[in-house]
C-alpha cells in the first residue's frame, strides 16, 4: 500500500517521501485492507476520481505515479551521471507535487484538486507533473506506471536539460526517422566517422522512413506496444538488398551517432540574437524539408512557452482579482481586451469612460512582469545563459518575451496573453 500512500517529492535535502494517510483510507475504502498496487486498483481509483468530486482517490494515484517517476529518474541518472547531470535538477521537472488537496489557480481561488478540475485546465503542460500524467492517461494503451515513464521521457523541459549535457532521450531508430534530410546531411558532413560516401548514406536515409513507419505499425499491432522496436535482419535486407544486413545496421548507427553529436552541441552554441531570430521576434520561420521534432528552435520554443504559461498562471489571476469591489467591471474590461476590442469599444461595452479603461487595463505592464518572471526561469538553461551575463542581453530577452505575449505570430492568430486571459475568464 506504500505506493498509494507515500508521495515521492523533491525537497531541499533531496528526494524524500511524504506520508498521505488520507490517500491510504481512500484505497482501503475502495479495494480493502489487503490491496496491493496493481492495474485493477489503479483503474478503481481512476474511475472513482473521474466520477466523484473527492480529491482523495486522485491523491492516491498521485502517490502511485510518483514512484515510477522517481525510479526512472534515478536509473537515468545512474546511467548517465558521468555527463554531469544532477538528480535534483532532473527531479525538479517531475517530483514537484506537494500533496495539497487544492489547486493554486489564484491567490483567492483554491478549487479542490480533483480529476474534473485538472481535466478542465487549458491544454499544455500543467503543474504538478503527476496531474499532467493522470489527466492524459489512457488505460487502453498501457498500465499507469509505464504511462508515467513515457510522459517523463517526453517532458520537453527535462529533455532540454539533458540535451545540454549531450543526452538525447530518443532511440537511434526514432532519431533517424525524425531527422530531416538537411539535418542528416549536416550531421554527416560535420561528425560522421565512416568511409561511406555522404550521398550513399543520404539515399539510405531516404528509404528508411517509409519502411520504419510500416515496421513500427506492425510492431504495435503485434505486441500492443509503441516502443521497443529494433531493426531485424529482414528489415535491414529490405532497406538495402545489396548490402550485408550487419553492415547496413552499422551505417544506420553511425548516422544516428553523428546526428546526436550535432544536436547535443547545437543548443549550447545558440546565441541570444540567433535565438531571437529563430524563435521569438520573427512571425514566421522557414520550414525544413521534413518534419524534424528534434530541431533546436522547437525545443527552445517549448521551453519559452512553458515558462511564459507558468508565469501567467502565477501573475495574471492576481491582476484579474479586483480588490476594490469592481470585479464585474474588471472582468468586463479584460474580456473586451482579450477579444481584441479597441479602448473605445471596451468603454462602450462596459459603461465607463475611456480614461478608466486606460487606467484599469495595463496589458503592457502585465506582459513585462510576466516576461521578466519567465526570463528569470529561463536563465537556468544553458541555451539562455548568455542572458544573465549582461544587462543588455537580459533586457533583450525580456523585450522579446513581452512582444511574443502581446503580438500574434501570424495574421489571424490570437496573441498568447489575450488567449490566456480569455480562457481564464471563461472558466472563472
Amino acid at each position: 500500500m506504500r505506493d498509494y500512500s507515500e508521495l515521492r517529492q523533491l525537497r531541499p535535502g533531496g528526494i524524500a517521501g511524504r506520508q498521505c494517510p488520507q490517500a491510504l483510507q481512500a484505497v482501503t475504502a475502495l479495494a480493502g485492507d489487503d490491496a496491493e498496487a496493481c492495474t485493477a486498483v489503479d483503474l478503481q481509483l481512476l474511475r472513482s476520481a473521474q466520477s466523484n468530486a473527492d480529491p482523495l482517490p486522485l491523491l492516491a494515484l498521485r502517490c502511485r505515479v510518483s514512484h515510477p517517476l522517481e525510479a526512472w529518474l534515478r536509473a537515468t541518472h545512474r546511467q548517465h551521471q558521468q555527463r554531469g547531470i544532477e538528480l535534483q535538477a532532473m527531479a525538479s521537472y517531475a517530483l514537484d507535487d506537494d500533496g495539497a488537496l487544492v489547486l493554486r489557480s489564484s491567490r483567492d481561488v483554491r478549487p479542490a484538486f480533483t480529476y474534473a478540475e485538472i481535466a478542465s485546465l487549458p491544454h499544455g503542460l500543467i503543474s504538478p507533473f503527476t496531474a499532467e500524467v493522470l489527466r492524459s492517461y489512457d488505460p487502453a494503451r498501457c498500465g499507469l506506471p509505464h504511462w508515467a515513464r513515457l510522459k517523463i521521457q517526453s517532458h520537453n523541459g527535462l529533455k532540454a536539460y539533458l540535451r545540454q549535457h549531450g543526452l538525447l532521450l530518443i532511440s537511434d531508430w526514432a532519431l533517424l526517422r525524425n531527422s530531416s534530410r538537411s539535418r542528416v546531411q549536416e550531421a554527416m558532413t560535420r561528425h560522421l566517422r565512416s568511409a561511406d560516401a555522404v550521398d550513399d548514406l543520404l539515399q539510405l536515409h531516404g528509404c528508411y522512413g517509409p519502411l520504419y513507419d510500416q515496421a513500427k505499425q506492425t510492431h504495435k499491432t503485434t505486441t500492443g506496444k509503441a516502443s521497443g522496436w529494433q531493426p531485424d535482419p529482414e528489415f535491414l535486407r529490405q532497406l538495402a538488398p545489396d548490402s550485408d544486413p550487419f553492415a547496413t545496421l552499422e551505417r544506420l548507427q553511425a548516422m544516428a551517432t553523428a546526428i546526436r553529436q550535432l544536436l547535443s552541441g547545437a543548443v549550447n552554441a545558440q546565441s541570444l540574437d540567433a535565438l531571437a531570430e529563430q524563435g521569438l521576434e520573427l512571425a514566421d520561420t522557414a520550414p525544413s524539408d521534413a518534419a524534424d521534432d528534434m530541431s533546436d528552435p522547437v525545443v527552445l520554443r517549448d521551453l519559452i512557452d512553458q515558462a511564459l504559461n507558468r508565469s501567467m498562471d502565477r501573475l495574471m489571476p492576481r491582476v484579474l482579482a479586483a480588490e476594490d469591489g469592481q470585479s464585474d467591471l474588471l472582468h468586463c474590461l479584460w474580456a473586451g481586451w482579450a477579444e481584441g476590442l479597441s479602448q473605445r469599444s471596451v468603454a462602450s461595452r462596459c459603461g465607463c469612460s475611456q480614461s478608466k479603461v486606460s487606467k484599469k487595463l495595463e496589458p503592457k505592464v502585465q506582459a513585462t512582469a510576466i516576461a521578466t518572471a519567465a526570463a528569470v526561469e529561463l536563465k537556468r538553461h544553458a541555451a539562455f545563459a548568455a542572458c544573465g551575463k549582461s544587462v543588455e542581453a537580459a533586457d533583450r530577452l525580456v523585450a522579446a518575451l513581452r512582444n511574443h505575449l502581446l503580438q500574434p505570430e501570424r495574421e489571424g492568430d490570437v496573441a498568447p496573453l489575450r488567449r490566456w486571459t480569455k480562457q481564464y475568464l471563461t472558466q472563472s
